[in-house]
């Protein structure tokens, strides 16, 4: 975990070189935390949802100089983030992948995938590392071929339900899981689900579209990003995607569920995975691209952007997708084949692969010096003061900080107040 933190670090060294909140990181956490104090925070909702580990991230920071809280949350997210794919270098997944160093490879290239260049060290996208880490928990076994559900693991997962609001599609998942083992913990969790749901949809999104989409439109967007993602992209990268971006509807159902199932059919006569592994990796491979259904229900602007041509195939919604691709096509093509040209030809395929999915740039070099690298110093020192003035009994009119500026540019948190 702490090698895949110092990669990113260095892949993105403005993080903490010049460490600033991003976005909502500043207008919704840091600003009620300080508002309304860090405690009382932590059961406010973020857009329709509870993130309850970036809340505790933020309250753990908020007992240090609020200076140090950019530099802190970018700290907090990305262990987070690096957690997740690191549980892939575990013994208890080599049904997947059998080698251990090439494991550790994969777990690497996970780190890599579209979305951490804008969630690696933000706290309001560490939903979707929670989301991969969950599925990760879910699909580990022990040496002879048993899922690991203990009661640890069990409470695990029904904690981090409260950072994950689309965790809902995970729960056919669960099922699968429980149809396989008999194992109750499977129901707990599942419970433990339902009831994280349950307080979501209690919440206030205002982003919740006034018109819900059909479901004509939601099996367009389930399809359309089940074959981009699984079939295209790994395929003909981004670049290569326009003309199957401008095939009419028909054709490009059509040509995509042939070549799914081609895929299907040379993978199945491989005989790569046992019945359960395979029912599993299906259902954890069906219930991740159905967020994306959950995102056109949940978004005003879902359905704008997950469909086709203009689905956005990078950033934060392609973090989980990606990182279970490649772990798909390193089962599938990292098994050494009989014939010396087969291995050639599998190791070929799987680099071009891999480097087709793996689509955002692998540096991000730092931004330039802004105000904000000399002001927030100032600007932390005056919200220190008025809070411990507060809490002496001694702040006699509310304190106001405006202008504290965040990536990306043009994001700005303003009227931070400080009441008595």
């Amino acid at each position: 975990m702490a090698s895949l933190f110092l990669l990113s670090a260095l892949r993105q060294p403005g993080a903490f070189l010049f460490p600033s909140f991003w976005a909502e990181d500043a207008t919704v956490l840091f600003r009620e935390a300080i508002e309304r104090g860090p405690w009382a925070a932590l059961a406010l909702p973020l857009y329709g949802s509870y993130h309850t580990v970036p809340r505790l991230v933020v309250l753990a920071a908020s007992a240090f100089p609020t200076a140090w809280a950019p530099a802190l949350f970018a700290l907090g997210a990305g262990l987070a983030t690096s957690a997740a794919p690191a549980l892939f270098a575990r013994p208890g997944f080599r049904w997947l992948v059998p080698h251990d160093g090439l494991r550790v490879l994969a777990a690497v290239l996970f780190s890599l995938v579209p979305g951490t260049n804008e969630g690696a060290f933000a706290l309001c996208t560490l939903n979707y590392a929670l989301f991969a880490g969950i599925l990760f928990l879910l699909l580990e076994r022990d040496p002879g071929g048993r899922w690991r559900m203990g009661p640890g693991r069990a409470l695990v997962v029904s904690f981090l339900w409260l950072s994950v609001g689309q965790g809902l599609v995970l729960a056919p998942l669960l099922a699968v899981l429980f149809a396989l083992t008999r194992n109750r913990l499977y129901v707990a969790c599942l419970a433990a689900l339902v009831l994280s749901t349950l307080l979501n949809l209690g919440t206030e999104n205002e982003y919740l579209p006034e018109e819900r989409a059909g479901p004509a439109a939601l099996l367009a967007v389930f399809l359309d990003n089940l074959f981009l993602r699984v079939v295209w992209v790994p395929l003909a990268g981004r670049t290569g995607l326009a003309g199957v971006m401008a095939l009419p509807s028909l054709p490009f159902l059509l040509v995509s569920s042939l070549a799914l199932a081609g895929a299907v059919v040379a993978v199945g006569r491989r005989r790569v995975l046992d019945r359960g592994g395979a029912a599993v990796l299906g259902a954890a491979v069906l219930g991740t691209m159905s967020v994306y259904p959950m995102i056109a229900l949940a978004r005003t602007y879902g359905l704008g952007i997950l469909r086709r041509p203009e689905v956005q195939l990078t950033g934060r919604y392609a973090l989980v997708p990606s990182v279970l691709v490649l772990v798909l096509l390193w089962t599938w093509l990292a098994r050494p084949a009989r014939s010396r040209l087969g291995r050639a030809a599998g190791a070929a395929l799987l680099a071009w692969t891999t480097a087709n999915v793996l689509s955002e740039p692998l540096y991000v070099p730092p931004e330039p010096r802004r105000p904000f690298a000399w002001e927030w110093r100032y600007q932390a020192a005056a919200i220190d003061r008025a809070l411990a003035a507060r809490k002496a009994g001694r702040l006699e009119e509310p304190v106001v900080i405006d202008a504290i500026h965040c990536r990306p540019r043009p994001w700005v948190l303003r009227n931070v107040t400080i009441s008595p």
